[in-house]
């Protein structure tokens, strides 16, 4: 009798243990640890066994956690309106074996101040902003946002599309004609007409097109699971949709096509359609 009572505690334990096991957490990771509005986190899953999926929910919405050779990622924008202090995303997994849990991580947003900046267009270009031709541009630009592809094209930190000086800084609230407007969700970098335009990483031509009223000839590349980099305002396109591109590969040519007081580049980045500062990519591992 009292052995029989110690083979059922021995087979009790052995079933806490694996379920244990199947309900530990996966390691996560999260880069930067104090992001500002406008950043992006990129988290890293890293599990011990398998999992059939995982996800995140953060400011509302969920987003999924994508297969990235032994570890699971994911880069959530911080957005422009984001208040500093204390957030929390929450992460949910469920492994191959049926063990599933959730773990609710602390994220710290810095405080960021955005300028101010007032421009002076021509009442031509003004109307360009509303004009009914732009509702095209819009379109295909919102989908080719959309798109989050399964694989991961960059592999380490991006680099900038441009060298040259920022003409106007991201985020900051624009003024035209004294009117508030927009936020800028790029940088622009000023540089002279026809200087090479790079990839900021590896990934795959969503959007090229030279016909646009408000933007200008435009690339937007897909680097894959929800990161989007754009270039706006170009002279000259140099890639085709489809087109797979390596970092560094020239894609175009500086221009003032479109609505544009002068040569540079209009150069964004986007998580999940969500506008972020493109030189927080540059910190991406």
């Amino acid at each position: 009798m009292r052995g029989a009572i110690l083979a059922a505690c021995v087979v009790l334990l052995f079933l806490l243990s694996s379920s244990a096991l199947l309900l530990a957490a996966p390691g996560i990771e999260l880069t930067p640890n104090s992001p500002r509005p406008g950043d992006a986190i990129l988290i890293t899953l890293t599990p011990e066994e398998p999992l059939l999926r995982a996800a995140c929910s953060w400011g509302g919405r969920s987003y999924r956690f994508l297969e990235t050779q032994e570890s699971y990622g994911l880069a959530l924008p911080v957005g422009l309106t984001t208040q500093p202090g204390a957030h929390h995303a929450t992460v949910y997994w469920k492994y191959l074996s049926g063990g599933m849990g959730q773990a609710t991580i602390p994220v710290r947003v810095a405080d960021r101040q955005f300028g101010v900046q007032n421009l002076r267009l021509s009442a031509n270009q003004e109307r360009q902003y509303s004009a009914p031709e732009t509702e095209r541009e819009r379109r295909l630009i919102g989908a080719a946002l959309d798109i989050v592809s399964p694989q991961r094209h960059w592999h380490g930190p991006f680099i900038r599309a441009l060298e040259g000086r920022i003409s106007t800084e991201f985020g900051l609230q624009r003024h035209i004609n004294g009117r508030l407007t927009y936020r800028h969700r790029g940088v622009d970098i000023a540089a002279p007409e026809g200087t090479p335009v790079l990839s900021a990483a590896a990934g795959v031509v969503s959007l090229a097109d030279d016909s646009f009223l408000l933007h200008g000839q435009t690339v937007i590349i897909d680097h894959g699971q929800g990161l989007t980099t754009i270039y706006l305002h170009l002279s000259r396109i140099g890639v085709s949709p489809g087109e797979i591109v390596s970092q560094g590969q020239v894609i175009g040519r500086v221009g003032s096509t479109g609505v544009a007081t002068g040569p540079h580049l209009h150069f964004g980045a986007y998580a999940y359609h969500e506008p972020v500062d493109p030189f927080c990519f540059i910190e991406l591992k």
